[in-house]
C-alpha cells in the first residue's frame, strides 16, 4: 500500500440525488464522545455542519497513529475555526475494545484541541454508521486511511487524503463554505514554488510527509520524540535500521526501542516501508535542521542585550 499515492477526488454531491446525505440517509444513532458525552449521531454531530471525519482504533500499529498525527496537524493549521466553523470526527472501528477511556489516552497522546471527538458506541451501531459513511472495510488493519468532508447543509461530500498537501486539504475545507472565495494567486503560488525548494535538501519532503506529523525538530516531542541532534544521541547505523525497520527492532527487544515503547506508549512507529536510502536522507535533513537549529539559537544569544560587545 502506497500511503502517499493520492486519494482520487471522489466529490460526491448528494444534494441533486434523492438518497441525500441528511437525515432520511446518515443514522441517528447513539455515540459517546472520549469525554463521556453522549450524542445522536445525525441530529447533534452532522445536521447542518460542515465536518472532517476519519476511521482509527487505538490499538492500530500501524497506520492510525500517522493519520491521528497528520489530523492533529490539520487541526493546527484550521485554528480556531476547528469547533466554530468545521468539526472533527475520528469514529474508531473497534468499538468492542475502545470505550471512551482508551479514547481519550490516544487523544491526549496528540494534544487532541476543542472541537475534535473521538467517537465510540455499540458496536452494531458504529458498524451501521461506518457503512454508510462508505467506509465498509471487514478487516480492521485493512480500513481506508482517507477523510470524508462534508456540509451537510448543502449536501456537499468529498473523500480526501490524509497524506496529501496539508495546505491544499486546508483550502478544501474551506470551499466547503459555499461563500468563500478561493484565492487564486495561493493556489498558483503553492504549484510554481514548492518543488524548487525540496529538491535542494535531500529528505525534506519524506520528512514532511512521513515524521513530521509525529515529531519535531527543536520544538520538543510530539506523539514521538523531538529529533534534534538525534544522530548525535544515537548511533547511525542503529537510526537507519529503526527508521527502516522499526517493528523488527521493537520485536528483536531492541533496549532502545523498547524504552521508546514505554515512554510514547500511545503511538508506536509504523512500518513506512522506507529503503536504506530514504533513511539516510531523512537523517541528513535532520542533521541539517539541527545545524541551522544551533546556529540561530547561537545567533540569538550574540545579539541578545546582554551580549554588547564594548570597544576601548
Amino acid at each position: 500500500m502506497n500511503l502517499f499515492a493520492p486519494v482520487e477526488q471522489a466529490r460526491f454531491s448528494t444534494s441533486a440525488q434523492n438518497s441525500r446525505w441528511g437525515r432520511d440517509y446518515l443514522p441517528n444513532l447513539p455515540v459517546v464522545d472520549q469525554d463521556g458525552k453522549a450524542y445522536n449521531f445525525y441530529d447533534d454531530l452532522i445536521k447542518g455542519k460542515k465536518v472532517i471525519i476519519n476511521f482509527i482504533f487505538t490499538s492500530c500499529t500501524d497506520i492510525c497513529p500517522l493519520t491521528t498525527a497528520r489530523m492533529a496537524q490539520l487541526q493546527e493549521k484550521l485554528g480556531d475555526m476547528v469547533g466554530r466553523d468545521v468539526e472533527m470526527y475520528s469514529i474508531t472501528i473497534d468499538p468492542e475494545h475502545d470505550g471512551p477511556k482508551e479514547l481519550k489516552r490516544y487523544a491526549d497522546a496528540f494534544h487532541v484541541g476543542p472541537g475534535w471527538r473521538f467517537l465510540t458506541g455499540k458496536p452494531e451501531d458504529v458498524q451501521l454508521i461506518r457503512d454508510k459513511l462508505g467506509e465498509r472495510s471487514r478487516i480492521k488493519s485493512e480500513h481506508r486511511h482517507e477523510m470524508l468532508l462534508g456540509n451537510d447543509a448543502i449536501g456537499d461530500w468529498s473523500k480526501d487524503s490524509a497524506y496529501g498537501d496539508l495546505d491544499r486539504v486546508v483550502m478544501n475545507i474551506r470551499g466547503l463554505d459555499p461563500n468563500w472565495v478561493r484565492p487564486e494567486q495561493v493556489a498558483f503560488k503553492e504549484s510554481g514554488a514548492t518543488y524548487v525548494a525540496i529538491s535542494e535538501k535531500p529528505g525534506e519532503a519524506l520528512f514532511t510527509k512521513a515524521c513530521a506529523s509525529c515529531h519535531s525538530i527543536g520544538k520538543g516531542d510530539r506523539a514521538g520524540p523531538d529529533l534534534l541532534n538525534v544522530s548525535a544521541r544515537r548511533n547511525r547505523d542503529w537510526l537507519t535500521r529503526f527508521i527502516t525497520r522499526p517493528d523488527k527492532m521493537l520485536a528483536s527487544n531492541d533496549p532502545t526501542a523498547q524504552a521508546l515503547k514505554e515512554k510514547f506508549a500511545t503511538v508506536r512507529m509504523p512500518n513506512l516501508g522506507l529503503s536504506e536510502f530514504d533513511a539516510s536522507d531523512v537523517i541528513a535533513f535532520i542533521e541539517a535542521q539541527s545545524y541551522s537549529f544551533a546556529a540561530d539559537a547561537r545567533q540569538s544569544t550574540l545579539s541578545s542585550p546582554g551580549h554588547a560587545h564594548h570597544h576601548h
